[in-house]
C-alpha cells in the first residue's frame, strides 16, 4: 500500500510552530501511518512489514522501525516478538471513552482554576479565546482545534495541579488523540466555530467571576459538542454506524444547570 505523504521529509523545518510539522522522519511516519488507520484505510489485524514501508516512504527501516514504536505508545499498533507488528483495532468506543476521560480531567481543572484564579494564567486564557474569536472567521478547522487545545492546556495549568497536567499531556502523547486531529474533525463551519468560541469566553467569564458550576457547565458543553461531532466525522470516515448516545454516556458533569444562561449563539 502506497503511502501518500502530506509534505517532503526535512529534518531541518524552522516553521514548526507555524506547520505544526512533527519534528523527526519517525514521528512524519508514524503520523502518516496513524491517519491512515484511524481513517480505516488500514485495517485491524494487517501487519507492518518494515521494508515495504521503507520502501513506500523512501527512508530505512531504521525510522520505520521508531514509527512502529509511537504507534505502539498510541495504542494502534501491537508488536509481537519474532511476527512482527499488527494494527489494533480502533473502534469508535474507545474514542469516545478517551474524550471523556479528557472532558473529565477538564472538569476538574476548570472547577480548581474557577475557584482560585491565577491573574496570569487569566491572561493567557483571555489570548486563546481572542484567537478563537479572530478564527471564527477563518476557514481553517484544523487551526480553529488546535487554539481550542491549547485554550484547555491554559485552564489546566491555571488549576495548579500539576498531576492533572501530567496526566493530560499523556493523554495527548501516549494515546490516539493527537493522531485523530490529524483530519478535519470539527469546527468546519462558521456557526460551529462561532458557538465554540463564545462558550469558551463565556468559561473565561465564569473563571474570572470565581464561579465552578458555571465554568463547569460551559466548557463541559464546549467539550461535549466536541466529541459528539468529532465522533460523527469519524463514522462516517471509518463507513461505520453506531449509537452516539451509548458511546457518549455522560454522568452530567457538562450540563448546564437550568440558572445559568446558555452562551450567545448569534
Amino acid at each position: 500500500m502506497a503511502a501518500t505523504l502530506r509534505r517532503p521529509f526535512n529534518d531541518n523545518e524552522h516553521d514548526v510552530e507555524r506547520r505544526f510539522a512533527p519534528r523527526t522522519i519517525p514521528d512524519q511516519v508514524a503520523e502518516e501511518l496513524g491517519a491512515e488507520i484511524v481513517s480505516g484505510r488500514r485495517k485491524a489485524g494487517e501487519r507492518l512489514v518494515e521494508l515495504d514501508l521503507a520502501r513506500d516512504f523512501g527512508v530505512s527501516r531504521g525510522p520505520i522501525r521508531e514509527a512502529i514504536r509511537i504507534l505502539e505508545r498510541r495504542r494502534l499498533v501491537d508488536i509481537f516478538p519474532r511476527r512482527g507488528a499488527y494494527i489494533r483495532p480502533l473502534s469508535l468506543k474507545s474514542v469516545a471513552d478517551l474524550f471523556n476521560v479528557r472532558t473529565a480531567l477538564s472538569m476538574l481543572a476548570v472547577r480548581t482554576m474557577a475557584a482560585t484564579p491565577v491573574e496570569s494564567f487569566i491572561d493567557t486564557l483571555a489570548r486563546r479565546c481572542d484567537e478563537l474569536k479572530a478564527g471564527v472567521e477563518i476557514d481553517d478547522p484544523m487551526a480553529f482545534a488546535r487554539t481550542t487545545t491549547r485554550a484547555v492546556k491554559t485552564i489546566a495549568r491555571g488549576s495548579g495541579n500539576e498531576l492533572l497536567v501530567e496526566l493530560l499531556t499523556d493523554l495527548a502523547n501516549q494515546t490516539v488523540w493527537e493522531t485523530i486531529w490529524k483530519t478535519p474533525l470539527d469546527y468546519q463551519t462558521r456557526d460551529i466555530r462561532r458557538l465554540s468560541a463564545d462558550l469558551m469566553a463565556s468559561t473565561l467569564k465564569a473563571i474570572r467571576q470565581r464561579k465552578p458550576n458555571a465554568a463547569v457547565a460551559h466548557l463541559g458543553q464546549l467539550l461535549e459538542s466536541d466529541r459528539d461531532r468529532a465522533l460523527s466525522t469519524l463514522s462516517r470516515i471509518r463507513g461505520e454506524t453506531f449509537d452516539l448516545s451509548a458511546l457518549t454516556h455522560s454522568d452530567g458533569h457538562g450540563t448546564m444547570p437550568a440558572d445559568i444562561a446558555p452562551a450567545p449563539r448569534g
